[in-house]
């Protein structure tokens, strides 16, 4: 007589062989599957970004592996930034229905608090429920609840999308005009930091308080971009007027940014 123990084994293989049939059978997939994802977007395929909110439009479009602010301003975008933004469509959530069965106002989906547009897909932000501040997204005809972290990316506007280097290297610099003194893209380190360097934040422009001093950026072409000192502590801040923005840094950067140091010769 076949023991208990024989009998539960034999079971367990014939599971596995009829398993491993459907498995087979209908070609069922193993592994991760994002089945819960809320769009079938791939990050990289995304070339054209569109952020529309109450105070402002933003454009942005991807060119050799790099991304490009259009409007309001043209100039380099934070590439983290903008990468962060778009991993929306892989943000995964159990908690889906269709539009058509709820009232999108109820849930401040028919006027939405911010459009993300990825390519051509539409993701409209509306309210954020009572129970784990997870808010509510429509993209198509359907709503999710999804966590709660990408519209504050979205809030932050041209500050938080911005390339935070004063000049990107793609810039063709030549020298830097600070006050009196020349620094030449050939011989001065100070260069090299404009276009590396990176601010530890950007924020809007104040135009009411009086610049200590205007530096200028020449270009290659005989362009110039102008800067104005605002401050050297307790930070310092570079602002640039024509893109509306500020950019700090600690005042140990001073020598640097700002000035050779002391044992080192100048150009005039």
């Amino acid at each position: 007589m076949i023991s208990r123990r024989w009998l539960i084994n034999y079971v367990l293989i014939l599971l596995i062989v009829v398993f491993t049939f459907i498995g087979n059978r209908f070609n069922v997939q193993t592994g991760y599957q994002p089945e819960n994802s809320i769009s079938t977007l791939k990050p990289q395929d995304i070339k054209q970004v569109r952020i529309q909110t109450a105070d402002e439009t933003i454009q942005l479009s991807k060119t050799e592996g790099s991304w490009l602010i259009e409007s309001p301003v043209l100039w380099q975008a934070n590439n983290i930034a903008v990468e962060r933004i778009i991993g929306i469509v892989n943000a995964e959530t159990d908690s889906r229905l269709p539009s058509d069965e709820i009232d999108l106002s109820t849930l401040g989906l028919q006027i939405p608090t911010a459009v993300l547009t990825l390519n051509q897909s539409q993701f409209l932000f509306g309210a954020t429920n009572n129970i784990g501040e997870r808010r509510y997204l429509q993209n198509n005809d359907t709503v999710f609840l999804l966590e709660d972290r990408y519209l504050p990316l979205l809030a932050q506007g041209i500050p938080g999308l911005i390339d935070r280097r004063l000049l990107p290297r793609a810039l063709p610099l030549a020298r830097l005009k600070i006050g009196s003194t020349v620094f030449d893209k050939n011989a001065d380190e100070i260069i090299k930091h404009w276009q590396t360097l990176e601010a530890a934040q950007v924020k809007p422009y104040q135009p009411g308080q009086t610049p200590m001093q205007k530096i200028i950026a020449v270009l290659d072409n005989g362009g110039e971009i102008e800067f104005y000192q605002m401050a050297i502590t307790p930070k310092i801040i570079l602002a640039r007027p024509d893109l509306g923005l500020q950019y700090y840094f600690h005042e140990s950067h001073y020598y640097g940014l700002l000035a050779a140091p002391k044992d080192e010769t100048t150009a005039n």
